[in-house]
C-alpha cells in the first residue's frame, strides 16, 4: 500500500493486462508507462497504471499503433506520460524535421497511405508528423528515411558546414530529441564512417529495432548502455565495453537508471 492505494508488482500487473512480465518492461523502455520503483529497484504499478497498460495493449493490438501514435492517442486522451524532465518522449526538434519529411514525400511523389504501407506506420502518425504536431522515435524516423534513401543527417539539417580535420565542440552539429537524446556529429558527411557522441539520459533510448545497410561500432564512454539484437542477444555495455555488429541486424537500444556516454559510428553513414 502507498498513500493508501494498492500498488500492484510486475507479475501481478502482466496478469490484470494479459501480457508477460517482458513485454511491461518493453513498455517502460519506450516511455509509454513510468512504474514507481523500491529503493531496491522493484517495479510497482498503481491502479491508474495498469488501466494506462490496458489501454495500451489496446491500442497496439486493435488499433495497430506504434509507440509514439499510442504516446500521442494517450496525450489527447488527458493520459500522457512525460518524461523525467518534463517534456514529452520521443519527439524530435521541430517542426522544420515535419516540413523536410513532407518535402521528400512530395519529391519521391508518394502518397501518406504509400508511405505508411511501405514503413508500417499509420497514416494518421505520418500526417501529425509532418505537420509537426508530434514527434518520432528514433526507430520510426529511421524507417521513413530508408524509404527516401536519406540519412538521420539529411532529416535534421545536421551536418558540418565545411570539411576539417579538426573538430572542436562546439562546432559539432547536433541531433537532439526531446525525450533528451543527442546525437553531435564527428565528422562531415561523405566520410567513409559516420561517427558520433551520443548522450542517452536514463529511461530513454531508440524506441524500438530498426535497421539498415553497414556495420556498427559502440564503444562506452560511461554510464550503462543495453542494445538488443532482435532474436539474438541483449547485451549490457559498461564503460570501455565496445560492440560491433553488423546494421541490418534489427537493433534497439536503450538505458535504464543510469545515464550513458557512446561514441557511435555507422560505416557506412546510413543512420
Amino acid at each position: 500500500m502507498e498513500n493508501g492505494s494498492y500498488r500492484f508488482a510486475i507479475g501481478e500487473a502482466s496478469r490484470a493486462v494479459g501480457v508477460a512480465p517482458g513485454t511491461l518492461r518493453v513498455w517502460e523502455r519506450e516511455g509509454l508507462v513510468r512504474p514507481s520503483r523500491s529503493k531496491g529497484g522493484t517495479r510497482y504499478y498503481s491502479k491508474e497504471d495498469v488501466e494506462r497498460l490496458k489501454r495500451i495493449k489496446q491500442l497496439k493490438t486493435i488499433h495497430r499503433l506504434n509507440s509514439a501514435a499510442i504516446r500521442r492517442e494517450l496525450e489527447s486522451s488527458g493520459s500522457s506520460q512525460l518524461s523525467q524532465d518534463g517534456r514529452k518522449d520521443d519527439q524530435p526538434a521541430a517542426e522544420g524535421v515535419g516540413r523536410r519529411l513532407r518535402l521528400l514525400r512530395m519529391r519521391h511523389r508518394m502518397t501518406i497511405r504509400e508511405l505508411a504501407r511501405t514503413t508500417g506506420l499509420s497514416p494518421s502518425f505520418l500526417s501529425a508528423l509532418e505537420r509537426g504536431e508530434t514527434g518520432a522515435s528514433i526507430a520510426s524516423l529511421s524507417s521513413i528515411v530508408k524509404v527516401y534513401g536519406m540519412n538521420m543527417r539529411d532529416v535534421f539539417d545536421a551536418d558540418l558546414k565545411k570539411s576539417s580535420l579538426l573538430v572542436r565542440p562546439e562546432d559539432r552539429p547536433t541531433m537532439q530529441w526531446s525525450n533528451g537524446v543527442r546525437y553531435e556529429e564527428l565528422a562531415a558527411s561523405g566520410s567513409l564512417m559516420n561517427p558520433s557522441f551520443v548522450y542517452v539520459p536514463p529511461h530513454s533510448g531508440s524506441g524500438g529495432f530498426y535497421s539498415h545497410d553497414g556495420e556498427e561500432f559502440v564503444y562506452v564512454l560511461s554510464g550503462s548502455f543495453y542494445v538488443e539484437l532482435e532474436e539474438r542477444e541483449t547485451f549490457r555495455l559498461e564503460a570501455r565495453d565496445v560492440l560491433y555488429f553488423p546494421s541490418t541486424s534489427p537493433h534497439r537500444w536503450w538505458t535504464e537508471d543510469e545515464e550513458a556516454e557512446v561514441i557511435y559510428v555507422n560505416s557506412p553513414p546510413t543512420f
